[in-house]
């Protein structure tokens, strides 16, 4: 099979437990603002459609221009409401606190939106901003601004959680790292194991960690769970020593906040939780012999889905079930994952196709444990795939059947 359990393709068939890895302790020494954690995956988001999830939510995302008697400085703060903004507490005003900066007065604020060109912020739309914080708090680094005159329906506010982070949970972080045009950070952006463990800033605190890659600007962006398509964290900090980012969990910050609030899911017209999406993540997108790869599913609560890799040469292989980790998001939605985490991987052999493979995942409430079934969704869905269409629906004698895939290359 083009890609089998972590130790061995007997394992897996077998379903043995391979040995969890086991989390050493967290150094506290080398804190900095940002981490370049894996070659830096940090890619301007005009390379997407607008039309993507992220790119929605990226509207509500802005540079905060940040101008003060010893130059200026940039960094990132979202909409959190009509008229509020968030970002680091090291950002305003900690950047008058700052000996490293040696600024003692502060000369404009700017909150700059919809810079998603490079090089061209002179097409952004500007927007005052008080510089004094409406809220503000040094130990959980976040601070609320008032910015005036924002039209929303242009720059929507972001949605809040207050849910808790999971271990290889995917993450989206938007923001404007170095001052930069909009950039996202997706590929290998996901929760750290553990997910949650102590700040590095003072005793006795926790920070949300996280392997996204970032650098100065990025503070103050938001952790966005690319399942809820809700922010769970607020980026903040990092420590290159271990190439681990931290964030403030968005649940301390909502429960210490007189401002915040968690973001209702918004319903459907008979008053039912809206289904989300079907969400299908990879990563790395290539790898080599000894390498594994990290598939996560989300699905709606009702689905059980069959998994396939697909090779170069259309061979198609079933993935068992059963190596993947099942997480309930919520009452509406699961997670399937295999992660660096997972009790199970899913490793390349030197037997396995190289090439481009796609791997994904078939959905239907009415299931497909019949193999007819099953084989004739798969003829329509590489028939769909074959035409780009990675992600859709398709229609057999039992009823509709969603799909969602993604592709790697085996080098």
């Amino acid at each position: 099979m083009p890609i089998v359990a972590r130790l061995t393709a007997a394992a897996c068939a077998a379903m043995l437990s391979a040995v969890p890895l086991v989390a050493g302790p967290v150094p506290l020494e080398g804190f900095q603002t940002e981490v370049s954690v894996t070659g830096y995956n940090n890619e301007p988001i005009n390379t997407y459609s607008e039309n993507a999830d992220f790119r929605k939510l990226g509207r509500g995302v802005g540079m905060l221009q940040i101008v003060h008697d010893a130059g200026q400085n940039p960094c990132t703060a979202f909409l959190v409401d009509d008229t509020h903004l968030l970002t680091n507490h090291h950002c305003i005003p900690g950047v008058l606190k700052d000996p490293r900066i040696g600024a003692t007065k502060l000369i404009s604020l700017t909150w700059v939106a919809g810079f998603l060109e490079p090089g061209r912020a002179d097409e952004a739309q500007r927007f005052v901003v008080k510089p004094d914080p409406v809220e503000t708090s040094a130990e959980l680094d976040y601070t609320i601004l008032e910015v005036v005159g924002v039209p929303t329906d242009l720059f929507p506010p972001l949605p809040l959680s207050d849910h808790e982070a999971t271990e290889g949970m995917p993450y989206w972080i938007i923001g404007h790292p170095l001052g930069k045009s909009q950039h996202i950070s997706r590929e290998g952006c996901r929760a750290a194991r553990p997910p949650i463990g102590p700040a590095p800033e003072f005793q006795g605190g926790v920070r949300l960690r996280h392997l996204c890659d970032t650098l100065g600007g990025n503070s103050g962006s938001p952790i966005i769970d690319s399942s809820s398509r809700q922010v769970i964290g607020l980026h903040n900090s990092g420590i290159e020593k271990i190439g681990v980012n931290f964030g403030i969990p968005m649940a301390l910050i909502i429960e210490n906040s007189k401002v915040l609030k968690v973001t209702p899911p918004t319903p459907t017209p008979d008053g039912k939780p809206r289904p989300l999406p079907l969400i299908m993540s990879l990563f790395p997108k290539e790898l080599g012999v000894g390498q594994e790869l990290s598939v996560v599913a989300d699905v709606p609560e009702t689905c059980t889905p069959a998994f396939v890799d697909i090779s170069p040469n259309r061979k198609l292989t079933p993935i068992p079930l059963e190596i993947f980790e099942k997480v309930e998001l919520s009452k509406i939605q699961t997670r399937y994952q295999v992660t660096a985490t997972s009790t199970y991987g899913l490793e390349i052999q030197e037997e396995d196709e190289k090439g481009p493979h796609t791997i994904g995942y078939l959905c239907s409430s009415t299931g497909l444990d019949d193999a007819t079934q099953l084989k004739a969704a798969l003829r329509l869905v590489v028939a769909a795939l074959g035409q780009g269409q990675m992600d859709g629906s398709v229609t057999i004698d039992s009823g509709t059947v969603n799909y969602s895939f993604g592709t790697y290359v085996v080098k």
